[in-house]
């Protein structure tokens, strides 16, 4: 790190940068004639304080910010040091007793950056937001908590990332800056394991999971019960699916010439058509597939 020089007086972020650029371009100059920075403390002058100090060989009017050696005496023996006799010689070589120190100090964000990173395989940005927020972070982890352990490995790790991303993105901005801690969030880690459960499920389209989630952070309620009580439960029957798609067709011919011809994104719009009659109740994949045997017969 080359020779350390210390600079005294500084009382402003704009003086440390300027008693910065002044010591680089001074030491810069000390190298150059091949001489040595020697290890000291120097002290910052400028316009602000210049009237109050003298500093030898400058004068106040040419003073626009410089630093000058205060004192060589960087060494503890140059200060004299010596064993304080009143204070007797402290062991802290106990294993038990560094043992219940280590055990009071709590996760550490490094160490829980490893963590989420070793438990639950997130990425990186995932992880920082759960690491700058750490309430949140820790309502995801008793939402984890929550799912059902007989589940496979994938299954697990998979709704671990759907919750992740729904707590990231959706729940935060309807909180708008309010914390998961707060007495006015009604959203139970349960509730919402069983939210992103019905999602991961099929058994909400994603259209229908945003209107649910807005229900239960206004309500508190289980989101089983809203979707009940609402009429929002998935349309699974593939033959009214398929009446509808049919209707659909029908009425979009130009969308279907396109997609013979090779449009894949001409599809996308039917399904679209499908999801917007259904009011985001149908299945998505069953009217993507029945699209698809639909228009091969057409």
């Amino acid at each position: 790190m080359g020779t350390k020089v210390e600079i005294k007086n500084l009382n402003s972020f704009r003086a440390v940068e300027k008693s910065i650029d002044y010591e680089i371009k001074r030491q810069t100059k000390v190298l150059e004639s091949e001489e040595k920075v020697i290890q000291e403390t120097r002290g910052w002058l400028d316009e602000a304080t210049a009237s109050s100090r003298r500093v030898a060989g400058a004068r106040v009017d040419d003073i626009k910010g410089i630093t000058f050696s205060q004192r060589e005496k960087e060494y503890a023996h140059d200060y004299r040091y010596f064993p304080e006799p009143d204070l007797p010689i402290l062991h802290l070589g106990v294993p038990e007793f560094l043992n219940e120190i280590r055990a009071e100090i709590p996760e550490l964000p490094q160490q829980k950056r490893e963590r989420l990173k070793r438990e639950y395989e997130l990425d990186e940005k995932s992880i920082e937001v759960f690491i700058q927020n750490k309430n949140l972070g820790e309502y995801f982890e008793k939402v984890v908590s929550e799912f059902d352990p007989r589940l496979s490995h994938e299954k697990i790790f998979n709704l671990i990332k759907l919750a992740s991303n729904y707590l990231i993105t959706d729940l935060q901005g309807l909180l708008k800056g309010a914390s998961v801690s707060s007495e006015d969030f009604l959203v139970t880690p349960e509730n919402f394991a069983e939210f992103i459960t019905l999602i991961y499920e099929g058994k909400i389209s994603s259209k229908i999971a945003k209107q649910v989630l807005i229900e239960m952070f206004k309500t508190g309620a289980d989101p089983s019960h809203i979707i009940e009580e609402k009429g929002l439960i998935l349309i699974t029957d593939e033959d009214e699916i398929e009446k509808i798609a049919k209707k659909i067709i029908s009425k979009n011919p130009k969308a279907v010439s396109d997609y013979q011809k090779g449009k894949e994104t001409a599809i996308q719009f039917l399904i679209g058509q499908v999801m917007a009659q259904t009011k985001g109740k149908a299945n998505p994949e069953a009217v993507n597939r029945i699209l698809k045997n639909l228009l091969k017969k057409a």
